[in-house]
């Protein structure tokens, strides 16, 4: 959207030099204020799908009671490209957007719609910056969002094999037994190539057909489609032939993700569920950057400054003209980020920005600081069927809200007050080392989700990869449990048993306050017993299956665990920290941070970030002295 095709040719540059470019009249917006400045809007003339599209683009000022519907979709290959007929000329789009226009064109009346690839000259740098600043008052305003997912021949391309939708229909049927379809939402889809309404319940293999394709598109993953629809006042869904309520469609999967699914084909939320609880936090008005960011670092963006952009406009006050971070085509991600680093610890008065949870890729942004978060990375996904987000910051900024705060208190209720400047890359804080990693555990990297399932072969590679990560996920509890020493009847540093410690350790603290988790903790302490534990495993894993149960709750991965290690320190203390952690970092207790942090010192003097962490019996702050704090410089 803000560079929607970064760092390439203009689209136009792709089509061959005897086509002529369309040609744009600059925006009249220089003596605008905010809110009424000028935008284009496109004027869909009435046509046969199968006929091509003719249009006519004019310029409005962007102000309350303009009649107009905005066009969510992905842009797709830049080097693929159609022609339309705008103001009499051709005009080169995206063929992704193309079929949107003919899929949401009226065959006997006008449609107004706005476009970001013809609406936005995407040639003016200059504009696009202006652009992207409106977007939240153009998605806002406009009377409906129409989301394009594909037409007809990519829902096609989703087809299974008559293996996999046997064994589909046979796994609905079993789940329907154990849910009341008499309480089911309905979901009226409108088929606009044969003209009627149809509806279809949860569980059913034509709507959960619908589904395998639709949540598996590339537009769930990509950045600037949260803030499309998550401050729409009302958002529509085209899939092939198909026309859906997104609230319909969220309903109902809300419903489904009710029932503990067994390991088998069901689809990830995990896109779907992001958005939607986004769309909520917005309508509460609680707003923070962080907490967006975090939320939605799974999106991908082909610009990695989008990955900011993109959701700075949910943050934006309404009352100002004022975008929470500069908005610059010329800057590099590496200032970008850095400065929206800064804008956050300045807002925030907090060093929470140090939490995030670990990404199974390190930064290639080789002049970013260890303290400013690389947002163009992205979690592993498919780990988790749950409604919701995942995996989590200790700190939990991604579900802050006015009432609810952090879990965490490790430095009390000190805050951070800013002192780097807005071009330096060393961060200034107050605090002291606490202790010393002496023992360091594998990574546990979860078990991995079955998801495909469009033939016998996906569905075999799929479960033997999930067996795969089953037995590795094993292995590393049980060589967690060594470290730890569970066995030993010492009582842990702070009191209580080492073995409670421990599984307050893996929980982050929650196993008391999650009957889920501390049924799935139960279950891995069964199972990672030897010699009899993966005997005992195998037992219960065809035992719930057999009996349509859950062999796993995946509320430990989908949290806080994921692409963690067991830590031992040389105080004796039991930490859960980031992957990258390592014998001899320092467990280091900051002015401001909710949680304990992990760094590594330099030759110098300075130390660099590694990541945050959580040490069982200190995150209250029973250990922090603000006495013993002292300046110290991350890099």
């Amino acid at each position: 959207m803000f560079s929607s095709l970064p760092h390439q040719r203009s689209i136009h540059d792709a089509l061959p030099k005897d086509v002529p470019k369309f040609k744009y009249a600059p925006l009249q917006n220089d003596s605008q204020p905010h809110a009424k400045r000028s935008i284009r809007l496109l004027e869909i003339l009435p046509g046969k799908r199968c006929e091509r599209v003719v249009s006519e683009l004019k310029e409005v000022r962007l102000t309350e009671g303009l009649e107009y519907e905005a066009i969510s979709y992905c842009w797709g290959d830049p080097k693929n490209c159609s022609s339309i007929v705008c103001n009499g000329q051709d005009f080169a789009i995206p063929s992704r957007l193309e079929a949107a226009l003919r899929t949401v064109r009226n065959p006997d009346s006008p449609r107004i719609v706005w476009a970001d690839a013809i609406c936005i000259d995407q040639c003016n740098e200059t504009e696009k910056e202006q652009q992207v600043q409106l977007m939240r008052t153009i998605f806002s305003s406009a009377r409906k969002t129409l989301i394009f997912l594909g037409d007809e021949t990519e829902k096609r391309e989703q087809k299974l094999s008559k293996f996999a939708m046997t064994t589909l229909k046979i796994g609905l049927a079993v789940l329907r037994r154990r849910v009341d379809l008499r309480d089911s939402p309905l979901v009226p889809i409108w088929d606009f190539e044969k003209q009627k309404y149809r509806n279809l319940a949860p569980f059913t293999s034509e709507f959960y057909l619908e589904l395998i394709g639709m949540l598996r598109v590339a537009w769930f993953q990509r950045a600037w489609v949260v803030q499309e629809v998550a401050v729409s006042s009302k958002a529509t869904i085209f899939w092939g032939s198909s026309q859906y309520d997104w609230d319909d469609v969220v309903r109902a999967l809300k419903f489904m993700s009710q029932v503990n699914f067994p390991l088998a084909f069901v689809v990830t939320l995990e896109n779907i569920s992001a958005i939607e609880e986004e769309r909520k936090s917005y309508r509460t008005g609680f707003k923070r950057l962080h907490a967006v960011l975090l939320r939605h670092q799974r999106c991908i963006a082909t610009d990695s400054r989008d990955k900011v952009y993109s959701f700075s406009g949910l943050i934006e006050d309404p009352k100002s003209s004022l975008y929470p971070v500069r908005v610059s085509c010329h800057d590099n991600a590496s200032r970008i980020f850095r400065e929206t680093a800064i804008a956050i610890l300045d807002k925030d008065k907090s060093l929470d920005l140090l939490s995030t949870p670990p990404l199974p890729t390190t930064s290639r942004i080789k002049v970013l600081p260890s303290w400013v978060p690389d947002w163009s990375l992205s979690p592993a996904s498919t780990l988790t069927y749950s409604w919701g987000h995942g995996p989590l910051s200790l700190a939990g900024t991604e579900l802050a809200t006015k009432n609810l705060k952090s879990r965490f208190s490790a430095a009390g209720d000190t805050k951070y007050i800013l002192t780097v400047s807005r071009s330096s890359s060393l961060l200034k804080v107050e605090g002291y080392v606490f202790d010393t990693v002496v023992d360091a555990g594998p990574i546990f990297y979860g078990v991995q989700v079955p998801y495909i399932v469009k033939s016998i072969k996906d569905i075999i590679k799929e479960w033997a990869r999930c067996i795969v990560t089953l037995l590795r996920a094993r292995k590393v509890f049980i060589q967690w449990q060594k470290l730890a020493n569970v066995r030993s009847t010492s009582p842990y540093v702070t009191g209580g048993s080492i073995r409670d410690a421990f599984w307050q350790t893996v929980s982050t603290g929650e196993v008391d306050d999650s009957p889920r988790i501390k049924t799935e903790l139960n279950l891995w302490e069964k199972v990672s017993r030897s010699p009899f534990g993966l005997s005992y495993g195998a037992c219960v894993f065809i035992g719930h299956f057999l009996t349509n149960r859950p062999f796993l709750m995946f509320e430990i991965q989908g949290r806080y665990s994921l692409q963690r290690r067991m830590v031992r320190t040389k105080g004796g203390y039991l930490g859960l920290g980031s992957r990258a952690s390592e014998v001899g970092d320092s467990i280091v207790l900051c002015k401001g941070s909710s949680v304990p942090l992990i760094l590594r010192r330099q030759e110098d003097g300075t130390f660099s970030l590694v990541g945050d962490a959580y040490v069982h019996g200190i995150m209250k702050g029973e250990a922090f002295q603000v006495d013993k704090c002292h300046e110290l410089v991350i890099i």
